[in-house]
């Protein structure tokens, strides 16, 4: 994540443009959960459930236009090449791994942040990586095949208020438009 922001804001300079006027945002599946234990056990549970896997595939398969249906899951990934988005194939696919394409589905919304846990938890793991790592904030979405009604309230009643306690989230917008909400902030 650091190389990526690193990178965007080198190549910024190199064409005359102030760095700071792009803003990376980077996208995360925290998993929340009244205790880190319980949240921990969703993401186990979730994870090994079968349609989790598929529509890990499906997502990864809709990004890079392989279907991943005719690999066998728990058999290492052969080495592909596509004309799909190529650099979310070769994170993917991790080549010389040794993995398995069920293992590689599991880890698909793994960044590395480990943000499973109670929300005052992952709020300190999300802060934590901004200061590391740099970047003007995350944009939260789900692993799930959809969004419910049960995760927009975990976000919205625990994370959210857990981010703004520690001033990484505003509590108003002040600005009329996105764009200049999104500089503000």
């Amino acid at each position: 994540m650091k190389q990526f922001r690193d990178d965007i804001r080198e190549r910024a300079m190199k064409l005359g443009r102030i760095p700071d006027d792009i803003k990376v945002l980077y996208l995360v599946y925290p998993f929340l959960g009244e205790t880190d234990e319980e949240a921990k056990a969703k993401h186990r549970r979730i994870v090994n459930e079968p349609s989790f896997t598929e529509a890990a595939l499906a997502g990864i398969g809709q990004i890079t236009d392989i279907d991943f249906s005719q690999y066998e899951l728990d058999k290492p990934l052969p080495k592909l090449t596509t004309n799909g988005e190529s650099g979310a194939l070769d994170k993917f696919q991790q080549w010389g791994s040794g993995k398995t394409l069920r293992q590689l589905a599991s880890e698909r919304f793994d960044n590395g942040l480990d943000l499973i846990g109670t929300p005052d938890a992952v709020a300190e793991r999300m802060g934590e990586a901004i200061e590391a790592i740099g970047g003007d904030g995350f944009l939260i979405s789900t692993p799930f095949q959809r969004i419910s009604r049960h995760y927009v309230n975990e976000v919205c009643e625990g994370l959210v208020p857990a981010l703004q306690r520690r001033g990484l989230m505003r509590t108003e917008y002040t600005r009329s438009t996105l764009r200049e909400n999104l500089r503000e902030f």
